[in-house]
């Protein structure tokens, strides 16, 4: 048997994976495992300039490639640096391994320099975690995390492994993959697909709620087929977008706090929603018993603990996703629906610089592949409203927790994950403030990407709640504090572009090179809203408008 000290062996293993890329940032207690990676060839290895960088960016790997993400930080401020990155992947259900450095395990328990109990800390968002004290236990844990991480509903796994566990000399042994099981619950359903198949077929207006879910588990061509074979409309939650082709007749958009009259209404007068790897959170569905009037609402999810958490519901289907619209579509046989409701969804036009005509004019500059990453505020919602996907796995923004400052990060994993692709980052000011030194991280690698930020000078989304319901009291939501972007862009070493209007714009994206980095800070009135809003408590019909 070969014989290997701990960091070694771990780096071994993670090859074994098919880990290709590493994000991370040193310290004391991960000396060993990046003096270790000194000399290892097998991946990418991306130093970012804060670990919370590291973290969005292997959840911004994993979302855009249905690979896990990884991510290093070392003990104490490091290791709690990630937990927002942790957090946000937890929330959205992505497949992310944050390996930590640890004090060693003498000292563990006694208020060490740099010791923090991250493994208590992480215990609520995370899938599972690991402390390793013993390098040879890494096998074992390594195996077991990635197929947790990946198996059922995908999420972050921590492996918190101590000092002197990377600096054990251990005897090697094969590692070995645990492959993901097949899950085979829906064949317990069979009763309650039967009643959702004749539901279907006697309902004067079904409509399919697709959320991330069919994302992860890549389950899209099923619900393709289901919704158009049988003429049903489709809605999505904003973690759903890219599932179903927005250029289709058959689709609404995003439902919920922001989605238009047409696609909450759809919900709102439908007599049976199809729940298909939703959560049913509260930004979607509204009042909890205001996301339709008199519905029968059918959930089918491959986690057991979101069945009627958030939402009533009539009938239950728990299980692998392709496998359950696939056998609903097969049941129904020729069924249409007679569904012939028109589809006005973004057909409001507006004038001048507005969002939309902004957003309009850049996808049609861009490869239909571009990957599109968004930070959080009014320009994620505008994003996710007027920006028509039509593939998945092209669009990573922080749904669940609401992160501002994912987008830099997630936009750099992104790239590193889909190097063939365009990768496009829509920002706002104020997130761009969170994370804006990882675009040191970008240009020291060459990792080209565009970023589009929308300058408002104010934290629109929370400003705009501050109009509607605080009687317009701008309370530290105006940021007009003098950033000069174009010197912070050649600081950085960058291409840098502005636009007030739609002319200049469409100059910018055809002169600019996509090979560099390139940042259009596109100038916007503060006033301008992400409408319609669902007041807060309201069910999803009572939409406030800019009128």
């Amino acid at each position: 048997m070969n014989t290997l000290n701990g960091a070694k062996y771990l780096i071994d293993c993670l090859s074994k994976e098919g880990v290709d890329v590493i994000f991370g940032y040193p310290g004391g207690a991960v000396i060993p495992l990046f003096d270790a990676l000194y000399e290892s060839e097998d991946f990418i290895q991306i130093r970012t300039c804060h670990e919370q960088g590291a973290s969005h960016a292997a959840d911004g790997y994993a979302r855009t490639t249905g690979k896990v993400g990884v991510c290093i930080a070392t003990s104490g401020p490091g290791a709690t640096n990630i937990i927002t990155g942790l957090a946000t992947a937890f929330m959205d259900s992505v497949p992310v391994i944050a390996i930590t450095g640890q004090v060693g395990k003498s000292l563990l328990g006694k208020d060490s320099f740099q010791e923090i109990d991250i493994t208590g800390l992480t215990m609520g968002i995370t899938k599972h975690n690991f402390l390793v004290t013993d390098a040879n236990d890494l096998k074992d844990v390594v195996s077991k995390a990635f197929y947790i991480a990946q198996n059922g509903r995908p999420g972050p796994v921590l492996i918190d492994i101590s000092k002197d566990a990377f600096m054990q000399e251990i005897e090697t042994k094969e590692y070995h993959k645990i492959d993901k099981t097949t899950d085979k619950r829906h064949l317990n359903y069979q009763a309650e697909i039967d009643k959702v198949v004749n539901l279907i077929k006697s309902s004067r207006q079904p409509v399919i709620y697709a959320g991330g879910g069919v994302i992860k588990s890549k389950s899209w061509d099923s619900l393709h087929e289901l919704s158009t074979k049988h003429n049903i409309p489709v809605v999505n939650s904003i973690m759903g977008l890219g599932s179903f082709d927005r250029n289709s007749n058959l689709s609404y958009g995003i439902v919920g706090m922001h989605g238009d009259k047409d696609a909450n209404m759809l919900c709102y007068e439908s007599d049976l929603i199809l729940g298909v790897g939703v959560r049913f959170s509260d930004r979607a569905i509204g009042n909890r018993n205001g996301f339709t009037k008199n519905s029968t609402i059918v959930h089918i999810d491959v986690d057991e603990t979101e069945l009627g958490k958030n939402i009533d519901v009539s009938y239950e289907i728990l299980g692998d996703l392709n496998e359950i619209m696939n056998e609903i579509s097969t049941k129904l046989m020729e069924y249409k629906s007679p569904h012939t409701r028109s589809n006005d969804y973004l057909a409001k036009d507006y004038e001048g610089f507005h969002p939309k005509n902004i957003l309009t004019v850049t996808q049609k500059s861009v490869p239909e592949n571009t990957v599109v990453v968004t930070d959080v505020g009014q320009h994620q919602i505008w994003t996710a409203k007027f920006w028509k996907f039509s593939l998945p796995m092209k669009f990573a923004t922080s749904g669940g927790l609401g992160t501002m400052g994912f987008g830099m990060g997630a936009a750099l994993g992104a790239k590193l994950g889909n190097p063939d692709s365009h990768v496009l980052l829509i920002t706002g000011d104020g997130s761009f403030r969170m994370n804006h030194p990882e675009l040191l991280t970008l240009s020291r690698h060459n990792i080209p990407i565009t970023i589009l930020l929308f300058n408002n000078s104010s934290l629109g989304m929370v400003r705009q709640w501050q109009n509607l319901f605080c009687n317009s009291r701008y309370a530290q939501t105006d940021i007009n504090d003098g950033l000069n972007l174009e010197f912070l862009s050649k600081a950085y070493g960058i291409n840098y572009y502005k636009a007030s209007d739609l002319d200049t714009l469409e100059s910018i994206l055809k002169v600019q090179d996509k090979s560099q980095i390139n940042l259009i800070e596109c100038l916007l009135d503060s006033d301008i809203g992400a409408y319609p809003i669902v007041p807060p408590g309201k069910s999803i019909d009572t939409l406030l408008t800019e009128d």
